[in-house]
């Protein structure tokens, strides 16, 4: 079990320096799906094991629910407005491609030694989860702030949360179904609400360039 946990959890961490190494558009899509399969797998695993242990379906139930928006709804609503604006390939970044994936690399090494100075690493599994899970929140967080199309910046509080939804599955087995069906809630009603943002920038600016809106000052 820890083996397909450790694996998947890598694989999570690995799809984001993927995505921060994309400069087409699509290919953000393309990765944040990838991930968030991977998530399904991984909630799937430990679901089934708190089915066949406790007899309990929450998991399971936040895994359909996980394909059916993550995998299915989100970037097809994504790939959606992507047809509608003008701009395919980033070409401008406030950090290019090598140099952000060299910051990636020392954001995970910074989640490793600080988590490492609070519990140390040979205490168990968890810890290697906890370094994964956390430094994909970072780097999510990382993605959103380097890039200057409004699209890549969808994508990286996507990932930010798939980083927070995989640090709660891996350390405490999920949380209440409640919370996250709230959670799922507003995280779509924020994606369809950039997606028109998105839309509307591109409207007025001919471009989903965020810096286009420092015309709007007065």
């Amino acid at each position: 079990m820890e083996y397909y946990l450790d694996s998947l959890s890598l694989l999570i961490l690995i799809s984001s320096f993927v995505l921060v190494a994309n400069k087409r558009i699509n290919s953000y899509i393309k990765t944040f799906r990838l991930q968030s399969f991977l998530l399904v797998i991984l909630a799937g695993v430990i679901g089934v094991e708190k089915f066949l242990t406790e007899g309990a379906l929450d998991i399971i139930v936040v895994c359909v629910i996980i394909l059916a928006l993550k995998v299915i709804y989100i970037p097809r609503l994504l790939k959606n407005t992507v047809n509608k604006v003008e701009y395919k390939v980033e070409k401008d970044f406030f950090l290019n491609i090598p140099i952000g994936v060299l910051i990636c690399c020392a954001l995970v090494m910074l989640v490793y030694y600080s988590i490492s100075s609070v519990v140390p690493m040979n205490s168990g599994h968890s810890q290697v989860y906890l370094v994964n899970s956390i430094s994909v929140v970072l780097i999510g967080l990382f993605f959103m702030i380097s890039r200057k199309k409004a699209i890549g910046q969808i994508i990286g509080f996507l990932v930010l949360e798939n980083g927070l939804f995989t640090t709660a599955m891996l350390t405490a087995n999920g949380m209440p179904v409640i919370i996250e069906l709230g959670m799922f809630i507003d995280l779509l009603t924020a994606v369809m609400i950039m997606g028109v943002l998105v839309f509307k920038i591109n409207e007025n600016f001919e471009s989903i360039d965020i810096n286009k809106l420092r015309n709007l000052r007065g």
